[in-house]
C-alpha cells in the first residue's frame, strides 16, 4: 500500500477510494483480527478457517489482482511494474505453495506416503 501511495496510484487523503483499499482493510481488520483473536483465545477453528484461510484466500485471489487493476488505471508502465513486483513476491519461498508442486515433488511425496503407510 505504501508503494502504491508513493507512486501516486493511491491518494493518501482518500483511504477508501479504490477497491484495493477496501480489500486491504478487510484483510487487516476482519480476517487478520479473527486469526489473532482466535490464537489468543486458543480457538483453532477461528485461527485457521475464519482467520488465516480467509487471509490467504483474499490476499491471493482478491488483493493482488486489485493491486494490478488499480496500477493499470494509472498507466501501462505502472501495471507492468506491479505485475513484476507481484511475480517476484510469488517466487519467494513462502509463497511457492500457491503455484503447486512440480512433477518431481509429487513423486517424492507419493513415495514417502507409500513407504510410510503402505505397510
Amino acid at each position: 500500500m505504501n508503494a502504491l501511495t508513493e507512486d501516486k496510484i493511491l491518494n493518501p487523503n482518500s483511504p477508501f477510494e479504490h477497491e484495493v483499499q477496501w480489500i486491504f482493510w478487510e484483510l487487516w481488520h476482519h480476517e487478520g483480527r479473527r486469526a489473532r483473536h482466535g490464537a489468543s483465545m486458543m480457538g483453532p477453528d477461528y485461527t485457521h478457517w475464519h482467520g488465516l484461510y480467509e487471509v490467504a484466500k483474499h490476499y491471493y485471489m482478491k488483493f493482488l489482482p486489485a493491486v494490478i487493476k488499480v496500477a493499470a488505471r494509472k498507466s501501462e508502465e505502472m501495471k507492468s511494474k506491479y505485475e513484476q513486483k507481484i511475480e517476484e513476491l510469488l517466487n519467494q519461498e513462502e509463497h511457492l505453495w500457491i503455484k503447486g508442486l512440480s512433477e518431481e515433488e509429487i513423486n517424492v511425496l507419493k513415495s514417502a506416503y507409500k513407504n510410510r503407510y503402505d505397510e
